[in-house]
């Protein structure tokens, strides 16, 4: 009996010893034989291509960094045969990039006359240029003109081409710019007519060259194109038209304004590449066109082409259908005025639209594909974005607007939401914004918000609506 006892509390015992154990086992995961190894922390930064150019001060012999407003060449001077002028300038590498550059003049404007024989003429088909390597201050005029050699017209823009590879390297250089004197009374204006004039400008055009290295080898680089300085409105369209490869990457110095006047559409398969670059918003490109009536007109670029503006003042016009078309236009960093009328994709980033005109908006979609708006601000008189065109199902119009704000002056007057979508053409949209702030607008049609209104009462198989991630039409 007793030993029958005991077994069975043994039993027992047992059981629940396999049960713990069972129990244990369930919740345990088997150990495996690990291991590791990690690099140090790899950092990545981005290097910087700076140029910059002095000017020997004569006075004083120092030298000093140039800015827009300065003058190297003497303002007052009357030009004749032989009449030299010359600049001890200093081109230095400001970055910690290797960089090739370009140092010449540009012609930020000129007026003509007429000779006394009666011809009309520029003066810049009379004056030379030349860049001689280092200073050389110390020659006499006809020691410094002989140096020059034969130089070049000041309408061919650049003489020298040069690099420089570390932080802080120099090279000196000096400019020389003259009238020689072969030049006879062609250049001579008649007493009666107005004195011929050029405005001109000293500039270096700097790109990356093969120095550095990556995984391969230095030579990525190599080929990098440098950027064509601008000051007229010539000078740009040429730069466009002319463009190697159908690509122009475009340079306006401060206080330039240019008019973008003429497109390609008529020569066939010339698509183009532009980007356009100021200096703020004292750099400004005039885009106003006479209505273009859809895809005819002045800028017709051709499906193929894109643009790109940035760091400037972007004038447009006040028509219907005046605009750019291309197949992609990008806005950064750029004050609009005036209205523009989309064709294609086209993206504004950090860009400030400053319409004071009545009864206009700011953007017409029209012929936009997909149109985006990331950290804009629209200050109007009560109107900003039209959403309204011939966009079909199979080709909508998608319009996304991001962290954007909107001011209208008006305080409601005008009745109109910030973003109006109409449709007279059975089109298909979708309207997508978040992060909005709306500040005197009115309520939209049909929609009881200052943000958007349903000017058409569309339904929802023509018009997505998208607030905020939540979807409301």
């Amino acid at each position: 009996m007793n030993e029958s006892v005991k077994t069975k509390k043994a039993l027992r015992g047992s059981l629940f010893a396999l049960f713990l154990c069972i129990v244990l086992l369930i919740g345990t995961t088997f150990a495996w034989f690990t291991d590791s190894v990690s690099t140090g922390v790899n950092k990545i930064q981005a290097g910087n291509l700076k140029v910059g150019m002095e000017y020997k001060n004569a006075e004083n012999d120092t030298f000093t960094s140039v800015t827009e407003e300065t003058k190297v060449f003497n303002n007052e001077a009357l030009w004749e045969p032989g009449h030299v002028e010359y600049a001890v300038l200093k081109v230095k590498n400001e970055g910690n990039l290797a960089l090739k550059y370009k140092l010449g003049v540009n012609i930020a404007s000129e007026k003509g006359s007429t000779n006394v024989n009666g011809d009309a003429f520029k003066l810049s088909d009379y004056i030379n240029f030349a860049v001689v390597d280092g200073d050389k201050s110390n020659l006499d005029r006809t020691a410094l003109v002989a140096a020059a050699g034969e130089g070049q017209s000041i309408n061919k823009g650049y003489s020298k081409e040069s690099h420089l590879d570390t932080t802080d390297a120099s090279e000196t250089v000096t400019l020389v710019v003259w009238m020689p004197e072969t030049v006879g009374n062609e250049a001579n204006h008649a007493t009666n007519a107005e004195a011929p004039e050029i405005n001109l400008g000293v500039n270096v055009a700097a790109t990356q060259k093969d120095y550095e290295s990556d995984s391969f080898d230095n030579t990525y680089d190599k080929n990098a194109t440098y950027p064509t300085i601008v000051q007229n409105t010539d000078a740009l369209n040429d730069a466009i038209t002319e463009a190697t490869d159908g690509k122009a990457n475009v340079k306006l110095p401060k206080n330039t304004k240019v008019t973008l006047n003429s497109g390609i559409a008529h020569e066939g398969d010339n698509s183009r590449n532009v980007t356009i670059t100021g200096d703020g918003n004292s750099s400004e490109v005039d885009v106003i066109t006479k209505s273009v009536a859809a895809e005819g007109g002045q800028l017709n670029y051709q499906r193929g082409s894109t643009f790109t503006f940035e760091n400037l003042e972007v004038k447009a016009g006040e028509g219907n259908f005046d605009g750019i078309v291309c197949d992609e236009l990008v806005y950064k960093n750029c004050k609009i005025t005036g209205k523009l009328t989309l064709y294609g994709r086209a993206t504004f980033i950090n860009c400030t639209f400053d319409n004071t005109m009545a009864n206009q908006y700011s953007i017409w979609t029209w012929g936009g594909t997909d149109v985006k708006f990331d950290n804009c601000t629209f200050n109007t008189n009560g109107k900003a974005i039209l959403l309204y065109g011939q966009a079909t199902a199979e080709n909508p119009t998608n319009l996304t607007v991001n962290n954007c704000t909107f001011n209208d002056r008006n305080k409601g007057a005008a009745e109109k939401a910030a973003i109006e979508v109409g449709n007279d053409y059975n089109a298909t949209y979708n309207l997508v914004v978040n992060d909005a702030k709306v500040y005197g607008f009115a309520d939209g049609k049909n929609t009881g918000s200052k943000l958007w209104a349903n000017k058409n009462k569309m339904d929802a198989a023509h018009l997505s609506v998208t607030i905020d991630g939540k979807k409301v039409h």
